[in-house]
């Protein structure tokens, strides 16, 4: 109902839209362009030549002829190779072969020549590598690179890294792929920047959220685009980078494969840090199989293609506990992945003017393993997580005029992804299974029942665009809207969170105490019942049902993106062409600009901000940028740019509806207490400040109890909102700030492209982007555990507690912020040799410097230096900075029908920092606070290990021993005898191929043999930065994953392929 309603309301306002601007728009940059100019001998324009381009495989074919000053450009080409011919009135037949890539301009200048015989000009079926009206900093990954690159775990977004200053994919909840480039758009602490992933145009990224949720088998990926810097208006809102993917088609010839690859642990290195004696050789074993086919349906009319893919993989994680107590509980644990992508796309020509697919695609896996973003849980803290994911899409491309087309889009978007706690069946010897979820900060470790989530989303996306070329102007134009539903259930603290101290911390206090206050320890720690011995810090417990409401009580939230741009190439001279445009976004409800706030926030936000937020509606994004052939010849071309560049308003719809839960009327939806609102004799079941004899053990006997007053007070029914969910709680989380922006990022560069001989282009530019309104989520502006002045809305009484009308607080008051600031600058330089003489060869490097406000962090990344009486006091480099960046990778065709193919990455250290466990030093209710003297992320980045041992003697001097200002006894800080301030990266990955022919060129047969990290560096990870835990500071956790991508422990594969 929700698409056959919106598809006319939008085609008619894209339509009134175009009919008052006369512009163009090159699709959501799934597509290409072939511009150039038409001259004869002499360098005059030639007027009115008919240019005919056909497309090599499906006989595509577009006619349009030269303008008065001899232009001409062919706009929303599907990538491939095409013939490209010119025919004038007393000039023979001129021809020359091009290659179209996703999202570029290729330019084909035509010199028409005088006599009879006829002339052919060919280019090798390869794109151009000087782009001579483009000034974004970008890169096509091609088939070729694909197909014949070394992947672990074909995931062809590993490739990505190929371009200057991207990094490794990071996996996330739900099979979530992140890219990182220079630094930004992981789902890491802080967040910056939101990586926007296209199929066909189309968005694949996780509904509300980040990270490309569809998984597409390499198969069907016919080739890639990335910018990093400066974007095509018709990108989409990013402010971060743009991944656009094209998917194959089939052609008038049948093209199909089988494939097998097989990977296990008797030909790969140990996966962990230590070799457990009891488990040496962790089984492992991944098998991939599957095929594609393409071909033609009615030949030069229709066409199909086909791909499916399996993967079957017994995978296996490494968690290693850093203390001697818990180190046992470790070890190498079964982490079962099993996945089928499948591919099916339709392709037709009506009419020399029209053409059109079709293309469903589906994702569905299913893998138990960690999950909501803990890389050091047990296995009982894992779920098991189901996906399905699935892309169903439609596209028009029809030839208004000669000059003009118009390409229209339709996509809808599918995700199931239900989250269930590990059961006894999953691991029935692990410790914890079916326990309350609990939390060892000090030493890293969590176990227990994670959380039980269903979520339904779907997504309906219209792109229509027009592209126009008029004389020396190529305008472009486009709409954009997006609009989503998702549902979801979602039961946490489930019967409870809980934080416990450790046992370093409780030894600590037992010192400073007289023998009758000293709290007695279990001698061992490898049972639940002696674990359940340990001090109470503090715990989350929850009640009602699981039914997340959304707007006006509904079960389901609804979500609208809109999107305008207008755009002009002008080629002003030969030499040089300018790019300027200006788009605007509008999301009307994604924020919860219903809710208004109640006036217990006074106190905090002053009377005249408790008001909803607004919805943005200046979000404008200018941008301007200019290509120079500085040289006759045409080999050198120098490039500049800027522009400014929107994310989602919110990228985060787990804080959003949280938001919504707190402000909705008193009793209603499912309700979180922390211990800081519950009283046991006398006293708030909450410890921050030291340890106490009351233990986990004791909590779990209140529980029941607990759960039970809380049930009493729920109201599902309630529709008052005279008082709120936080007048109940008197705590809440994830408010908006009532000046609350969307985040965007200002992006510069200039750069230079020499041929340095043919088929050899080096690139390079100077980048910088400066990112503003970054998100800051979950600072508590009640300070409720400031010392020594207290929160900002007093403490409540046992006799407040329950009292709706009280002005008091029983914890953290936390709102979401966008008043973050981070900045890159750095080199970006590309060296790239395209495939001919039997050799293909890309490097690129990048030095850079990542800055910017590091954010609170929290119990998943502690030791940030946040600072409650000032925001920009840990504003510096960011985890994620990383000096250098080199990338190396190539194939090359050796004698007798044998390939070499390679792919080598190599990074400096990330920074690091030291701090203190459990201490808030300042007082701001923030614990964890850095070493003394220390601001974040020095190490590393100025500060080494002299300087690090003279900080710890000032700081022994200095705070050992007395009590801080929030009231804690600051430990003695004894460095180990080794330690390290994290690693550098470098991996080695080769792929050493043989073809056998077949009884014909048209079918062979390849076998293949990989290795992953061929040196077998350690490439080690998850360093601990508690300076107050002597056995674990400095020291790393955990090896690079070998599951999948690059860097883990050497691994081999081998394959085998037959294609025809």
């Amino acid at each position: 109902m929700i698409a056959r309603t919106a598809v006319p309301l939008v085609s008619v306002l894209a339509y009134c839209l175009l009919c008052a601007f006369p512009l163009q728009a090159r699709a959501q940059a799934p597509t290409g362009t072939i511009v150039g100019v038409v001259t004869d001998p002499t360098g005059v324009p030639v007027a009115s030549v008919l240019v005919t381009i056909t497309n090599r495989d499906s006989r595509l074919t577009r006619r349009l002829n030269t303008s008065d000053e001899g232009d001409y450009s062919a706009a929303a080409l599907p990538p491939g190779v095409y013939r490209v011919t010119a025919e004038a009135t007393g000039f023979p037949l001129l021809e020359s072969t091009v290659t179209v890539q996703v999202g570029t301009t290729t330019t084909v200048n035509l010199i028409l020549q005088i006599g009879k015989v006829r002339e052919t000009v060919t280019v090798d079926d390869a794109a151009p590598l000087l782009h001579y009206d483009q000034h974004q900093v970008s890169g096509v990954v091609s088939r070729a690179q694909i197909e014949n690159l070394p992947l672990n775990g074909r995931d062809f977004l590993e490739l990505a890294k190929l371009e200057p200053g991207v990094t490794n994919p990071v996996r996330g909840t739900n099979n979530r792929v992140s890219v990182p480039t220079l630094g930004s758009g992981t789902q890491t602490n802080p967040r910056i920047g939101y990586t926007r992933v296209t199929v066909d145009g189309a968005d694949i990224n996780f509904v509300d959220s980040i990270g490309a949720a569809l998984q597409v088998s390499q198969e069907a990926v016919q080739e890639f685009q990335i910018s990093t810097v400066n974007f095509d208006l018709s990108t989409g809102v990013t402010s971060n980078a743009a991944i656009n993917i094209v998917t194959r088609s089939g052609g008038n010839d049948f093209h199909g494969s089988l494939f097998y690859f097989c990977r296990d642990h008797n030909l790969a290195a140990y996966p962990g840090l230590q070799r457990d004696q009891n488990n040496p050789h962790p089984f492992f074993q991944r098998q991939q199989f599957g095929y594609r086919l393409g071909g033609p349906i009615r030949k030069d009319r229709a066409f199909f293609f086909t791909s499916y893919e399996r993967n079957d993989q017994r995978g296996v994680l490494s968690i290693q506990p850093r203390t001697p107590e818990f180190a046992p509980l470790g070890g190498i644990f079964s982490s079962p992945f099993l996945g089928n992508q499948f591919n099916l796309r339709f392709d037709a020509a009506f009419s020399q003017k029209h053409n059109a697919f079709v293309r469903y695609t589906h994702d569905g896996n299913s893998v138990f393993g960690l999950s909501d973003g803990r890389n050091n849980s047990l296995p009982s803290g894992w779920s098991r997580l189901k996906n399905w994911v699935d892309q169903s899409m439609a596209g028009l491309t029809s030839v208004v005029a000669p000059s003009m087309v118009n390409d229209l889009r339709f996509s809808y978007f599918f995700i199931s992804s239900p989250e269930t706690p590990a059961s006894a069946a999953d691991c029935p010897t692990c410790l914890g299974v079916g326990a309350p979820r609990i939390n060892i900060a000090d030493v890293g470790l969590m176990f227990g029942n994670a959380r039980r989530l269903s979520f339904v989303a779907r997504r309906y996306q219209l792109t229509e665009s027009l592209a126009w070329q008029k004389d020396q102007h190529r305008f472009r134009f486009g709409f954009d809207w997006e609009h989503a539903t998702t549902s979801a259930q979602r039961v946490e603290q489930e019967p409870a969170m809980i934080e416990l101290y450790s046992p370093r911390q409780v030894r600590n206090f037992n010192t400073i105490v007289p023998p009758a206050a000293r709290i007695a320890l279990p001698s061992s720690f490898l049972r639940l019942e002696d674990i359940l011995q340990l001090p109470l810090r503090s715990f989350q417990t929850s009640v009602g049902p699981s039914v997340v409401l959304q707007r006006d009580f509904r079960k389901h939230r609804v979500t609208d993106l809109f999107r305008l741009y207008a755009a002009d190439t002008w080629r002003i001279g030969p030499r040089l062409t300018v790019n300027y445009g200006l788009a605007w976004s509008y999301e009307p409800h994604t924020l919860n600009t219903g809710l208004t706030k109640p006036e217990l926030l006074t106190a905090i936000l002053g009377p005249d901000n408790l008001n909803p937020p607004r919805a943005q509606t200046g979000n404008l994004a200018p941008a301007v940028g200019f290509a120079w052939a500085a040289t006759r010849d045409g080999k050198t071309v120098i490039r500049g740019g800027a522009g400014r560049y929107f994310d989602p308003v919110s990228a985060n719809s787990i804080n959003v509806t949280n938001e919504r839960v707190t402000l909705f009327p008193a009793g209603t939806g499912r309700r979180t207490v922390p211990g800081s609102a519950i009283f046991y004799q006398g006293r708030a079941l909450d410890f921050p400040q030291r340890p106490t004899t009351l233990t986990a053990a004791d909590l779990l006997t209140l529980l029941p109890g607990i759960q039970a007053d809380l049930t009493a007070q729920l109201n599902p029914d309630n529709r008052d909102f005279t008082f709120r969910n936080l007048d109940l709680n008197k705590t809440g989380s994830n408010l908006s700030d009532p000046f609350y922006e969307t985040p965007f990022a200002l992006h510069f560069n200039l750069g230079v492209q020499r041929e340095l001989a043919r088929d050899l282009v080096l690139s390079a530019d100077f980048a910088g982007r400066r990112f503003l309104h970054t998100y800051l989520p979950g600072i508590d502006y009640n300070r409720f555990n400031r010392r020594p002045q207290g929160p900002v809305i007093p403490r409540c009484t046992e006799a407040q507690k329950n009292d709706l009308t009280a002005v008091c607080s029983n914890g953290p008051i936390t709102f979401d912020s966008t008043s973050g600031i981070a900045q890159y600058k750095g080199l970006l330089v590309r060296l790239e040799k395209r495939f001919s003489r039997r050799t293909q060869f890309l490097a690129s490097y990048a030095l850079g410097s990542f800055k910017g406000t590091n954010g609170l962090g929290g119990a998943a990344f502690p030791g940030t230096g946040f600072n409650n009486d000032n925001w920009s006091d840990n504003y510096g480099p960011l985890p994620t900075d990383l000096r250098h960046t080199l990338n190396l990778s190539g194939f090359v065709d050796l004698p007798w029908q044998f390939q070499v193919s390679f792919s080598v990455s190599a990074y400096s250290r990330p920074p690091f920092s030291a701090y203190v466990s459990g201490i808030d030093f300042n007082g701001d209710g923030t614990q964890n606070d850095l070493l003394p003297g220390t601001k974040v992320n020095q190490f590393n980045r100025g500060l080494g290990k002299d300087d690090l041992r003279r900080l710890v003697e000032n700081y022994n001097q200095e705070f050992a021993g007395k009590l801080t200002t929030s009231g804690e006894i600051a430990p003695r800080v004894t460095l180990p005898a080794n330690y390290s301030f994290t690693d550098s990266f470098f991996t080695q990955d080769l792929r050493l191929s043989h073809t056998f022919s077949l009884g014909s060129e048209r079918v062979r047969f390849v076998l293949f043999g990989e290795v992953f990290n061929l040196l077998n560096t350690a490439n080690l990870i998850q360093y601990s930065g508690n300076i107050a835990d002597t056995a674990s500071f400095g020291q790393p956790g955990a090896r690079f994953s070998q599951v999948f991508g690059s860097g883990g422990p050497r691994a081999f594969q081998f394959g085998a392929r037959i294609s025809f």
